[in-house]
């Protein structure tokens, strides 16, 4: 048998605390379009897909540029550079041109570059939008010719109201779950044949959700929602908990509504 992804196993952790009841691998690979779990109730069992929200444009970029064990450093530079990218920025290009560009404004005395403003001109402000650079700003450090990237996520997902109640989130998992891309989470669901279905959904550091979401899962504390989703008939439960440290787990049915749940700690990838 196949062993869980973590994330797969980390919902199956938090569901078996959350049920008191067994929560088991259901695929173990040998069909197409299964399950990822069965809740095992006194002779029956419920369906369980795990999803995730994930900006995988991000995701990528992050993994090429961060995923390296060693800091990156250019011996050519002074160092000290925060660069803020655009999620469609390509890392291959990047790794071969970032240097020359910050290297140029080393030479021409500039600690700051944000080319998107549009009173920023000239080649290096041409040379940075080309390569998806966001902004640049040098600061000291202990590490000379260090290069720390980031990436700039849109203004409706960084910051935004921190609103009274939960309803944001009850509004944008029918959203996501209703969208066509989520097509092979309904269609695992609806051919399980359980008459209770689950949709785990976890919202990673680059999630695809406005920050009005987001900080209701990463918020200690945060309110429940007052409305019910509009979920598609092939889900009848649905979880939802955020990759960062804090916050709770949140989980909705229509016999009893919302509800919290706890975040166990997430195994390591």
């Amino acid at each position: 048998m196949k062993a869980l992804r973590p994330e797969e196993e980390w919902a199956r952790r938090m569901m078996t605390h959350a049920l008191g009841v067994p929560v088991l691998q259901h695929d173990d690979g040998s069909l197409e379009r299964m399950h990822d779990l069965d809740v095992v109730y006194d002779g029956e069992s419920a369906a369980v897909e795990v999803t995730s929200a994930a900006d995988g444009e991000s995701i990528a970029l992050w993994n090429l540029m961060n995923g390296r064990n060693e800091r990156w450093v250019v011996d050519e530079l002074q160092g000290g550079w925060i660069v803020s990218l655009e999620p469609s920025a390509r890392a291959k290009r990047l790794k071969a041109e970032l240097p020359r560009l910050l290297g140029e404004l080393e030479a021409s005395d500039l600690t700051e570059l944000r080319p998107q403003r549009a009173s920023v001109r000239g080649h290096l402000a041409e040379m940075a939008r080309e390569l998806g650079v966001a902004s640049a700003v040098q600061s000291g450090t202990d590490f000379p010719g260090s290069i720390y990237i980031t990436i700039e996520l849109p203004t409706e997902r960084a910051g935004g109201f921190v609103a009274d109640t939960g309803d944001a989130l009850a509004i944008w998992v029918a959203e996501f779950l209703n969208a066509p891309k989520r097509r092979d989470v309904l269609d695992k669901l609806a051919g399980s044949g359980s008459s209770e279905r689950h949709a785990f959904i976890i919202l990673p550091g680059f999630a695809e959700a406005p920050f009005g979401v987001t900080d209701l899962l990463m918020r200690d504390g945060a309110p429940l929602p007052l409305v019910d989703p509009q979920l598609p008939e092939e889900v009848t439960h649905v979880w939802l908990v955020s990759g960062w440290a804090s916050g709770r787990g949140f989980r909705w049915c229509r016999a009893s509504g919302w509800d919290l749940f706890d975040k166990l700690q997430e195994p390591a990838a």
